[in-house]
């Protein structure tokens, strides 16, 4: 794991932080503007190319109440290549969604991808959905 990309995952957590207490800021600051940028987000459905997925952050971001909520992170894995990296994480938090009184467990399981464009790593994939129970098959 390099240095760099270490550096880059403290920044994408505290902008991960920020995007569940409504804020998507930092994490707007960190995704690819490719249009081969894609997004299976917690809350469902799929984006693909900057032009939908900027928008879908946004909005994702705004379904959450300030609350002062803070990711924990439970990397199961993470590799970093000269100009590629994944990390595959249980987020846990508790937040308040805009629509629902409360607080609210949010754990989901995540697969990210990020590339290094213009001398920094960006996000350029996100496949995040709530974590469920285990089930044996039926």
């Amino acid at each position: 794991m390099t240095l760099q990309f270490e550096s880059f995952l403290r920044r994408f957590e505290e902008a991960n932080t920020a995007f569940v207490n409504g804020d998507p800021s930092l994490w707007l600051a960190l995704v690819s503007r490719s249009e081969q940028t894609s997004i299976f987000g917690g809350f469902g459905g799929h984006e693909v190319g900057w032009s939908q997925i900027g928008p879908r952050y946004e909005w994702a971001s705004a379904q959450f109440r300030p609350s002062g909520a803070k990711v924990e992170f439970e990397y199961l894995d993470k590799h970093a290549g000269s100009d590629t990296a994944y990390t595959v994480a249980i987020e846990r938090c508790t937040v308040r969604y805009v629509d629902r009184p409360g607080e609210h467990p949010h754990v989901l399981r995540t697969t990210m991808v990020f590339r290094k464009e213009h001398g920094d790593w960006a996000i350029v994939h996100r496949h995040g959905d709530p974590l469920s129970p285990k089930a044996p098959p039926s």
